[in-house]
């Protein structure tokens, strides 16, 4: 069925890979749980503060015109019946002005705050990072694996409290 030689190469094959298996060294592998880490973070909560103020009166300022808007759009649907055909005109020129206001505005304040959270991640991710090299470094971790990309890992593996304690002391 199987020729000789084929055979003889599966065979030796397998016996480097088993002698290998057994001579290689034993790994020690840990993990950190980056969103829990995020999560209990102090400077994750100082950032969205200022974040929140930073931003707060661009947000109050697109809250009140999306108000503005929703209430003329009721107004229309309620009162559009009574109305002259010139009250008509004009509320609904109103709506389209603020229409053409919110839209752009709110775009370019999602993109704006975005990218201002996306560049405080960053370095709220940079501090972690640094701190998962200086415990892997400590402990002589080989591998640290982040919680979600593993199925299974005891608990006495998990670095994220260290993680947290580490960078809670960085400023």
């Amino acid at each position: 069925m199987f020729k000789p030689s084929f055979t003889k190469t599966a065979v030796l094959l397998a016996s480097v890979l088993m002698a290998g298996a057994v001579s290689a060294k034993e790994m020690k592998v840990g993990f950190v749980n980056v969103r829990a880490v995020f999560s209990q973070l102090p400077q994750a909560t100082k950032v969205q503060e200022t974040l929140k103020t930073e931003f707060g009166a661009k947000f109050a300022e697109m809250q009140k015109l999306e108000s503005d808007l929703k209430f003329n759009i009721e107004k229309y649907k309620r009162d559009g019946s009574t109305m002259s055909e010139a009250q008509k005109k004009e509320l609904q020129a109103t709506m389209e002005k603020q229409q053409q206001q919110y839209e752009p505005m709110a775009r370019s304040l999602e993109e704006s705050y975005r990218q201002r959270e996306n560049e405080e991640r960053n370095k709220l991710m940079g501090l972690v990072k640094t701190a998962i090299d200086a415990i892997a470094a400590k402990e002589q971790y080989d591998v640290i694996l982040n919680a979600e990309a593993a199925v299974f890992a005891k608990p006495e593996y998990d670095i994220s409290s260290a993680v947290v304690a580490q960078v809670s002391k960085a400023k």
